[in-house]
């Protein structure tokens, strides 16, 4: 059973990691050995293809500069208006407030393609199309649900009579906000962080409606060097070095969080 479960793992990792690789390591290649019938496994590691993303794609880097104000826009937003949302739901006990919740949740489960079509023409209007913001405001409302339920579980295993005693020593709300719950929700907070910030650095759907060339993000413009066949084809190694780099800051990201998130619910165990 060991064994058995071992193999599994090891499956389940593969499958997983096994396409990452594959891109990570054919931007390393020659155009010639990316597709090689016989793939190789041992090469020579090559920095050309990123030499030609640099030289021959400059829109790139500023798709990435838009994806970093997006996703840091899009999470701190939705950490600022789900918090206290989520301490209504958790602490307030009041007629419709319910209703506001489920509204919460039909907003999730209506397909992106069906809300963002009729806003379109709205956004262009106003002037918000091909600006960060319209995507930090898109990404917010669809992220936010998530988020405020997220933070209400975790506000629900703090006892209120932490919140009274800290009101009794003289704190108002927003100091009880600030100086009690929030240190024991912090894992929470973190969470939601982690969700948003892939859900915006990864999203093409709603950058490449909303967006035209001033605040194109990374995918986008990857799907446009997919898309721009030129005498020998598509340039598969640049598309890959373009892939990679957009992917190490995200990875770096999560990892670096989830190392404070691991320590924020071993800290929460450990004083229960």
């Amino acid at each position: 059973m060991r064994i058995a479960a071992w193999i599994a793992l090891l499956l389940v990792v593969s499958w997983s990691f096994g396409p990452i690789l594959i891109i990570v390591a054919s931007s390393f290649k020659l155009e010639r050995d990316i597709f090689t019938y016989v793939p190789k496994f041992v090469f020579l590691p090559k920095l050309h293809n990123y030499l030609a993303l640099i030289r021959d794609y400059p829109l790139y880097w500023l798709s990435l500069r838009n994806s970093a104000i997006t996703t840091f826009g899009s999470a701190l937003l939705v950490v600022l208006l789900s918090f206290p949302a989520a301490y209504s739901y958790s602490r307030l006990k009041a007629k419709g407030l319910s209703l506001t919740a489920l509204f919460l949740i039909a907003v999730r489960m209506f397909p992106p393609i069906v809300i963002t079509i009729p806003l379109y023409p709205l956004c262009r209007r106003i002037n918000l199309t091909d600006t960060p913001l319209i995507l930090i405001l898109v990404y917010s409302t669809f992220q936010i649900s998530l988020s405020v339920w997220i933070l209400k579980s975790f506000l629900d295993g703090v006892p209120k009579e932490l919140e009274e005693a800290a009101w009794i020593d003289g704190c108002n709300r927003a100091q009880s906000f600030l100086r009690v719950l929030m240190p024991l929700i912090a894992p929470g907070i973190i969470a939601s962080i982690i969700f948003v910030c892939l859900f915006a650095w990864n999203d093409f759907v709603f950058a490449f409606l909303f967006t035209g060339t001033r605040a194109k993000t990374a995918p986008v413009l990857i799907s446009e060097m997919l898309g721009s066949v030129g005498e020998g084809g598509i340039d598969w190694g640049t598309v890959f070095a373009a892939a990679t780099i957009q992917l190490v800051p995200i990875l770096v990201f999560v990892w670096f969080i989830q190392k404070r998130l691991v320590k924020g619910l071993t800290i929460g165990a450990m004083k229960e």
